[in-house]
Parts: structure tokens; C-alpha cells; sequence
């Protein structure tokens, strides 16, 4: 029977892993950092034609190499004493200054509980702390050095913390950067405006340190003796860390979005095919969006070349790119595009398929319009 019957909508029954990279001129592959979400990053390669990446985006994993520390230098942590009334390492603090001597400070790596390899101390405890697990919730420092390489000048470089608990203070070669107050969400610190960063990284390979302030107690209902919740909630970086890399025109972070509409067969022509109402879709409508950065000093003309790779991989199904739209210095643009789908396959627990969604930002080979693409840009 035919195919072409009724169609009505469904809710997004296509799910889509997100891939993105930053591309800048031809070739007929790339190698790129992959954000799967906001606890995994994956390493990929794939064939994709008439693109290539002339600046990647580089992710690497900060959870080694770490000095750990509990107490301040001021105020040493005593396991049978409560913290000190006021634990504020203040805007310039010893720890957090390069030349600082961290040897004797204990080596960890990350997922990492500050609070959990102190002994229980009922005298530091008198009511039980964290949970009634007589830990005492002393401030926690970190401290790490690394050396970042002559030709990452000119990126943007970033901190991605998925966890640190609770309120953390974030101090690059002595210059305080940021700080987060909640112990449950993931933070991003921006590393290339630092003063120390900008002056030494672009006259060869720089070496640094990052110092880290984690006081796990204070939460809004919380004190000194314990944390925020009723629980034991440890304290200190319990998520990984990773340093990021990317060039000043870019896919912003979580900018890759992507959703589908999808058409069904009419019940007359599933009764032909011997097939229940409902269970094949005809086509699906893939609607794809990326928010592309500029944190260049001039206004940029790019384009987003989308595609869609089927469950388990194999030959595209669909490509296309958006119309050209000019980015300005500072700026963001967002881009979308519609892309077809014949006979897709759902996703059901029985079922897993997953589709693939690349997008790739381009400087060259833009189409002047494209009938299926929109584009906004703000400043």
C-alpha cells in the first residue's frame, strides 16, 4: 500500500548523542573532543568531507598530580578539636602562592573525599557531625602544578570542576579566580584572562599552579559541625576535573541542541503490511540548533555544517550546512536547520537506537542562503 497516509505528530522519539567541534578549513577528516554530557568526554575520530580542524578543542583529565592538605596554615587541623570559628583563607593566602611548599602535603588523586580518612572524634563531634559519623568537617586545601604548552596561546582554556563540595575558592599561580557556593553543581573557571597566564604562555611552555579552597561546611541550614544535609555528605573535589581547550571561535558549552518531530503510517496501510498502528514511523524531522561563540576581537562569517549518523554507525543520512551569518567580536550566533529522515528507527528499551548529530562550525565553503536553515546573532 502506499506510504504517503495520515501523518500525525509524536513527542522527540529520536535520541540523539551530541557531538561537537570547532573547524576552520578543508580536508577530508577530524579529530575531535567530545562532550557527551556533564560527566563524560570522549575522544573521536570520524570522516566527515570538505572540513578539517585547524584548531581543535583539547580536553585533558586533571584528576592526577594533585597535593592535599586539611586546616589552614595558619590554624593546622587538630583531629580532636572542632573547626575554627572563622576558617576564611582570606584573598591572598600562603597556599595558594607558586613557591608555597606543598611536600609535606599528602598526594590524591581525583574523585576525591577530603573528610572521610579522618578519624571519628567524638570530642571534635559532640553531636555527631555529618550524618552522626563523628567526622570533623575541617577546611580542605588542593594544589596542583602543570605546564601548559607555547601553542595553546591564543585559546581559550578553561577549568571544568563536576563536583566539589561545598563552597570552594579557585586561585591560579596566587591570583584568585572564582568561587562556587554549592556543592551539588558543576563549575566552569575561565584560566586565559589570568594575569600570570597571559603574560607567560605565549613566549613558550608555561608552568603553573592552581589552588584550590574547599570549606565543606556552611551550607544555608549547616555550621560548623556539619554540612547541609542530615546525611553524610563528605567534602573536598569528589567529582573529576578537566582542563579544556578551545579556539576563540567555538561551539559554546551545552550549545548543540537537537530535537525530532516524527510522521506515522496511516492505519490502512499498516493493516496492509500486516503491522500495528504506531509502530513504524515513515519519517522524522530532525531539528538541530548550535550556539557558536566569538571571543575574537573581529566579527567572523561561519556557517554550521549539520549531519546525522544512523544507530551503530555507517553513512550519514542526512547533511546539510546553515547560511552564512556573521559572528561579531565578543558575540554569539545561534544556527539552525530542519533535516529528513526516512523510516527511523524509535528508540525503545528493547531497543536502544541511538542517532548522531555532528556539528561542524566552518569559516569557508558557507552557502549564501540555505532554505531550511535560520540564523540570529547578538553582541
Amino acid at each position: 500500500g502506499s506510504k504517503g497516509g495520515a501523518s500525525r505528530q509524536a513527542p522527540p522519539s529520536l535520541l540523539l548523542r551530541r557531538r561537537l567541534s570547532s573547524l576552520a578549513a578543508l580536508s577530508t577528516a577530524i579529530s575531535i573532543a567530545v562532550s557527551a554530557g556533564l560527566s563524560t568526554m570522549l575522544l573521536l575520530c570520524f570522516p566527515l568531507a570538505l572540513v578539517s580542524l585547524s584548531a581543535p578543542r583539547d580536553e585533558v583529565s586533571f584528576d592526577f598530580g594533585w597535593r592535599f592538605t586539611t586546616g589552614l596554615s595558619t590554624h593546622p587541623a587538630q583531629s580532636d578539636e572542632p573547626p575554627p570559628a572563622s576558617a576564611d583563607p582570606g584573598l591572598h593566602p600562603a597556599e595558594a602562592q607558586t613557591g608555597y611548599d606543598d611536600s609535606g602535603w599528602a598526594e590524591v588523586q581525583l574523585p576525591h573525599d577530603g573528610l572521610i580518612a579522618a578519624a571519628a572524634s567524638s570530642a571534635a563531634c559532640r553531636d555527631g557531625c555529618s550524618g552522626k559519623s563523628y567526622i570533623p568537617r575541617h577546611v580542605l586545601w588542593y594544589r596542583k602544578a602543570f605546564t601548559l604548552p607555547a601553542e595553546w596561546a591564543g585559546s581559550l582554556l578553561f577549568l571544568d570542576f563536576e563536583g566539589s563540595f561545598r563552597k570552594t575558592t579557585v586561585w591560579l599561580d596566587g591570583e584568585l579566580l572564582a568561587a562556587h557556593d554549592c556543592g551539588y553543581t558543576p563549575f566552569r573557571v575561565r584560566l586565559d584572562n589570568a594575569t600570570s597566564l597571559r603574560r607567560r604562555l605565549g613566549s613558550g611552555d608555561s608552568a603553573h599552579t592552581i589552588a584550590v579552597f574547599v570549606d565543606p561546611d556552611n551550607g544555608d541550614e549547616g555550621a560548623r559541625s556539619h554540612g547541609s544535609g542530615w546525611w553524610y555528605e563528605g567534602g573536598g573535589l569528589y567529582r573529576s576535573v578537566a582542563l579544556l581547550r578551545v579556539p576563540p571561535l567555538h561551539i559554546e558549552r551545552d550549545g548543540l541542541f537537537a530535537y525530532s518531530n516524527l510522521s506515522w503510517y496511516a492505519s490502512g496501510d499498516m493493516e496492509e503490511e500486516g503491522e500495528q498502528e504506531g509502530e513504524q514511523p515513515s519519517g522524522g524531522v530532525l531539528h538541530a540548533s548550535a550556539a557558536v561563540a566569538n571571543a575574537g576581537s573581529s566579527a567572523q562569517t561561519i556557517c554550521v555544517a549539520f549531519s546525522l549518523s544512523p544507530p551503530g554507525g555507517g553513512r550519514l543520512l542526512a547533511a546539510a550546512s546553515t547560511a552564512a551569518v556573521s559572528v561579531p567580536p565578543g558575540g554569539r550566533a545561534t544556527v539552525s536547520l530542519a533535516l529528513s529522515v526516512a523510516e527511523p528507527e524509535v528508540w525503545s528499551a528493547a531497543s536502544p537506537h541511538l542517532y548522531t548529530v555532528h556539528a561542524a562550525v566552518m569559516q569557508s565553503g558557507c552557502a549564501s542562503s540555505s532554505s531550511s536553515s535560520s540564523a540570529s546573532a547578538s553582541s
